[in-house]
């Protein structure tokens, strides 16, 4: 999909210059339309490389925040475990 965004802005690009230049487009004022649209999809190309690096560093950390919420909820789950024990111990001893 990255690839069918930067061919559309690309596209754009240069059929914008070339409507822009048309009424009366030397060789010189063509090659410089075709320079601009080239680094404009060198651009697009460049942002859709970086959209996904973007996307790629997300999801990684998407899954490490998964991975460290799991943990937290076990660490709660056997604080509580202890907690319950401990109660019982102390109710244990208090009935004595």
């Amino acid at each position: 999909m990255n690839a069918k965004i930067t061919r559309l802005i690309a596209a754009g690009a240069l059929s914008s210059a070339i409507v822009a230049f048309s009424g009366c487009a030397s060789t010189e004022e063509l090659a410089e339309v075709r320079k601009i649209a080239e680094d404009a999809k060198a651009a697009a190309d460049g942002a859709a490389a970086s959209a996904s690096e973007a996307q790629r560093t997300a999801t990684d950390a998407s899954f490490k925040a998964d991975q460290a919420m799991q943990a937290a909820n076990q660490a709660q789950a056997c604080c509580n475990a202890n907690s319950e024990k401990m109660e019982r111990m102390f109710q244990r001893s208090m009935s004595k």
